[in-house]
């Protein structure tokens, strides 16, 4: 338990220090994965279709309790879109420091753009986290959320940011 939480945890660093987007386990390949086991569960309470689930981003918190920011991805069985968006879920949810339990799902959203998504934690301090979205084929930036963050990893969202709500502001 501890090797493999060491092993994780050493990826999930490398992976954010090289900014490099990856999947880093799916649940098929990895059984014993507590982590993704609570994320599909998590997921098939908004959705029960969800039937693939992975981590496409983790971040440590600049709390005083350790915990990590998880963003997860989960999708229905066939890949097929079926006329609804909440079939592709992304999942924003703090998780504890050991990697195994959730304690909060900070956020689940549909996906702005069936099987075309790119998600990321593109920030996080000790105020807030923002999760940005595009579309990977055409590149267009589709969604922008942010989070406040509190003493001992309490996060709370702030309204969701759309490029036309960006757009306005900028007006005024």
């Amino acid at each position: 338990m501890f090797r493999t939480t060491i092993v994780a945890v050493t990826m999930l660093f490398w992976l954010s220090a090289t900014g490099r987007p990856s999947v880093l386990v799916n649940a098929q390949e990895s059984a014993a994965c507590s982590i993704l086991s609570n994320l599909k569960v998590e997921f098939q309470k908004r959705n029960p279709n969800i039937a693939h689930v992975k981590i496409i981003d983790v971040r440590p918190t600049l709390t005083e309790i350790p915990k990590y920011l998880v963003l997860g991805w989960g999708i229905r069985a066939d890949r097929d879109f079926k006329g609804s968006f909440e079939d592709e879920l992304f999942g924003l949810f703090l998780v504890d420091e050991s990697l195994s339990r959730v304690e909060k799902v900070m956020d689940c959203i549909p996906t702005p753009r069936w099987y075309d998504t790119e998600m990321r934690i593109t920030r996080i301090d000790a105020t807030k986290a923002v999760l940005e979205a595009k579309g990977e084929t055409y590149g267009i930036k589709s969604l922008r959320r942010e989070y406040i963050m509190y003493n001992e990893g309490r996060i709370s969202p702030i309204s969701p940011i759309t490029p036309n709500k960006a757009r306005k502001r900028k007006r005024n």
